[in-house]
Order: structure tokens, then sequence, then C-alpha cells
């Protein structure tokens, strides 16, 4: 079954509306994994929180994704994206709220599990949906669009906490300034189409008309088909898993901290020199994402990660070497971030373009699960060893994961969805 007007569709308001309100959940997931990153500076010793609590504090919203993103994804796939998209943020305004006002360890840590939940659960229906609705010749581009929301919440957190550090419990105002930001995002989502794809795997062929009407203006003659589609979890699969979790060990375990090591190496207590210091931070991984975005449509998503993975490697093992201290840890970073996003933005989104609709929100869910063990694992990793002791880690990591990428990485590069799917993880047969 093609899906032409939409694969042949050039992008208007509409589709321009729908990529913003996909994105969202990627700003708002930037927004609070950054606050969460300053406040911890504070949070300790205002709450009282034994070294344990600390840790349980630092990866809660990492283990509520590992059950919100392989829950939601299969719901998605069942009943449709629309039904989800909205659904899953009205997580992240409550929870946001109640962590903002928690009193004691209890409260912040399942406030913080919960917006974990719900964010986990954005990652498969959010990416799904956008690479569903998404041109062929321009899909990776607008995929690393949104991808590249996250350090655009990132930048904004840092701009929160710039403004808000000059209170004691700045903290506070930060997360309930993030849940009251989700609202409006909330009610805009429910007014999206579903998705033409899902609806004609389910055989709603008159309904995915008009949402591929509604959308691109034209619509394809769809014909009922018998698809006898078996979905191959082989090497592409363990590719998908395999890299993303590779690359969050050492984004997350580093990325996790640049408070921690900015206080470290050069700036220490320094508050505002921190939250500067972490906006320029942003605005590298704002940029690394800019240079991408002509790059995944000219070059390709394996040219992004082997290239990614590469220059992370190489930043790594000078950093554990050259043991930069001041402000020098600021150029050093940005670049790092800069070109660890190349791999941050592939590998999020390679499983929505190499299964089938029937499974593809089902395999982005699984892949962000496993994505965020790997998140989980730098984050607990970090803080045991000195900072480039640290660096020298990841780079092993780093190192890893360019061999998978070269061994592995498939090319999905302007071709539709339903090829890649032929090509690289599904027997087909079609009947009638």
């Amino acid at each position: 079954m093609n899906f032409n007007a939409i694969d042949d569709s050039r992008i208007n308001i509409k589709r321009m509306k729908l990529i913003g309100l996909a994105s969202s959940g990627l700003f708002l997931d930037g927004y609070d994994l950054s606050i969460i990153t300053m406040a911890i500076l504070v949070i300790p010793a205002q709450l009282q929180l034994h070294r344990i609590e600390y840790i349980l504090i630092d990866i809660s919203s990492f283990v509520g994704m590992l059950v919100g993103a392989p829950l939601l994804g299969i719901l998605s796939d069942r009943i449709g994206r629309k039904k989800i998209f909205g659904f899953d943020l009205i997580f992240f305004v409550v929870f946001a709220i109640t962590a903002g006002l928690s009193t004691n360890f209890i409260e912040l840590f399942l406030s913080r599990l919960l917006i974990g939940f719900g964010i986990g659960g954005d990652y498969p229906i959010s990416s799904t949906m956008l690479s569903e609705f998404s041109p062929k010749k321009s899909r990776g581009k607008l995929l690393i669009t949104m991808v590249g929301m996250y350090w655009v919440g990132a930048f904004a957190s840092a701009v929160a906490n710039y403004f808000f550090v000059i209170y004691s419990d700045f903290w506070r105002y930060t997360f309930i300034l993030g849940g009251l930001i989700a609202i409006p995002i909330i009610l805009l989502r429910f007014k999206v189409p579903e998705s033409p794809r899902w609806l004609a795997a389910h055989g709603k062929l008159e309904d995915a008309k008009l949402s591929e009407m509604e959308v691109t203006g034209k619509s394809d003659n769809l014909s009922e088909t018998t698809r006898n589609i078996t979905t191959k979890y082989g090497k592409t699969f363990i590719f998908v898993i395999l890299a993303w979790f590779i690359f969050d060990v050492a984004a997350y375990g580093i990325g996790f901290y640049y408070p921690v090591i900015f206080s470290t190496l050069g700036f220490k207590n320094e508050f505002k020199s921190i939250a500067e210091a972490s906006m320029l931070i942003s605005i590298g991984g704002i940029l690394g994402y800019v240079i991408a975005m002509p790059l995944a449509d000219r070059l390709g998503r394996r040219f992004l990660t082997i290239s990614g993975f590469l220059i992370m490697s190489v930043l790594l093992i000078l950093g554990s070497i050259i043991k930069i201290r001041g402000v020098y840890t600021v150029p050093f970073f940005f670049a790092f971030v800069m070109f660890e996003q190349w791999v941050g933005a592939v590998t999020l989104f390679y499983p929505t373009e190499l299964f089938d609709t029937s499974v593809r929100s089902t395999v982005q869910g699984i892949a962000t699960a496993v994505s965020r063990t790997g998140a989980i694992m730098g984050i607990i990793l970090f803080p045991l060893f000195s900072v480039f002791h640290s660096l020298s880690i990841f780079a092993v990591f780093s190192v890893a994961g360019l061999i998978v990428a070269l061994l592995l990485a498939p090319e999905t590069n302007k071709n539709s969805l339903e090829k890649n799917v032929e090509k690289y993880t599904s027997y087909l047969k079609k009947s009638g």
C-alpha cells in the first residue's frame, strides 16, 4: 500500500503544526532532565537526602520511562496514535507541579517517576506520528528538527534557572513552570488527525483518506489489501536497540552532570556562571542539529551515525588525557555535545523508519526503554569515578558504538517507510 499523498507532498502549515506538536514532547523532556541537573546541586541539602536517595532522585525519571515507553508504545499500535498523543503529557503537567511542591524524598521520587512514565510514553508516539506523516525526501530533516527540540528545552531550562536561582528553592519554581508550559500543548494535541498509515493498517481506509486530505489536501486511492507481514527481529533490531543504548550511556552519563562538571572543574558554587555555561552547552546541542538537518537527507543516516560516534570517541579520549579545566571546559563540551547529537538524533528515530506500522510504535517503545537503561547506567557510573576517569570509560562505550554502526547501521534515506520495512525488517506476502 502506497501513501504517495504523504510521501511526495510538500510541507504546509498543517504539517508544520504537527511537527511542532510532535516536537513539544522532546522540548519538555529536555527542559525537565536539564532542570533536575541544576536542582540536584541544592535539593539533597534542602530535603536532607541520603546518598542513595540522591542517586534515586537522579534516575527516577528514567525508571519511569522504562515502563512508560514500551507500555504506551504497545497501546499506540493497538488503539491508535492520536488517543495517546495528548494523554501522555497529562502525567507531565500533574507531576511536574507535585515535584515542585515536594517536601520529602518519597514525594519527589514518585513525582519524578511518574513524569518519566509520561515522557517515556511520548517518545514512541511522537516520533512514530511524525515519521508516518513526513514526506520521504525531507523525513530526516523533520525528524532531526523534532529531536533537536530537546536542546531547545534544555536551553529554556538554563534560562529559567538563571532567573530563578536568586531564590534558595529555585527548583520548585522551575519544576512548576515546566508543568504549566505543557497545558496548552495537550489541548492542541487532541485536535490532530489520526495517522493514515495506522488507520489503513486497521482496515479504516476511508478514514485514512480523510486524514491524508486534512494534512496534505489530497488523498491516495487506497484499496483493501491482505497483508501477511512477519517482522524480522534480526540484526536491524539488534542495531537500533544496541546503538541507542551505547549512545545513552555516554550522552547521559556526561550530559546529566554538566552543572556538576562545571562546578568541579572551575565554577565551584557559582550558580549563575554554571547556568550561563549550561546555556552555551544547550546552544552547542542546537547547533549540532542545525548542521545535521541538511546532511540527514543528503548524506544519509548512516553517515551521521558513524561520524558522530567517531568524533565522540576522539573527543572523549582527548578529554580524558588532556584534563581540561576552568573556562576551557565550556568550549570542549560545546564541541562534544554538538557532534554527539548527530548520533542522538538518528538513533532516536531509526526504529520508526525501519519497522512496519503494526509494530512501529512498539519497537520504538522497546528501544526507548533499552536506551533509558543505558542512561541509568551512565548516570550511576559517573559519580563513582573522577571526572576524567569517567570520560575514559565513556570513550570506550563510544568506540563500541562506532564499531556497531560500521557493521550494522542501515540507510533509510529518501525511501518510503514501506520500502524500508520491505528491505530491512519484514517478509511481505500480498494477495488480493
